[in-house]
């Protein structure tokens, strides 16, 4: 399966099948935006519908991300690991747009973003398992 990826407004996308191409486009937009704000980064699997099935994840921040997902069926979740303490307000680019991470979301370390995006990307879209689940009302 082949999934896109996007950040900025503009200035970036990507399509990539494999972990190793993921890994590899997830690093890119790290490294190049470290003296930067961090960006959100949007990865969509094909087959959405009406709904777009998505995972947000911000890259960049030295500690700290965030992780959103959207079902095919619109319903949407914020993810967070338990053990982890919120995190620091800072501010990302969300498509072109300088956004606030509330503490409460940041609830994520890079790492376990990243297996977040990978297990999206190898289970089709699907919720990942990586992360406990705060439904969006």
């Amino acid at each position: 399966m082949s999934i896109d990826i996007t950040w900025g407004r503009g200035d970036g996308a990507a399509s990539v099948s494999t972990v190793a191409e993921l890994d590899a486009a997830l690093d890119t937009i790290s490294h190049t935006h470290t003296k930067q704000m961090p960006y959100c980064v949007t990865l969509v699997a094909p087959g959405g519908g009406e709904f777009p099935i998505m995972l947000d994840i911000c890259m960049g921040h030295p500690e700290r991300s965030f992780v959103y997902h959207v079902a095919a069926d619109g319903s949407s979740a914020w993810g967070y690991q338990p053990d982890l303490e919120p995190g620091p307000t800072f501010t990302f680019d969300y498509a072109g747009t300088p956004t606030d991470a509330w503490p409460e979301r940041t609830r994520v370390t890079q790492a376990t973003a990243r297996q977040a995006a990978r297990q999206f990307l190898t289970s089709g879209g699907q919720r990942p398992h990586a992360l406990a689940w705060e439904t969006a009302e």
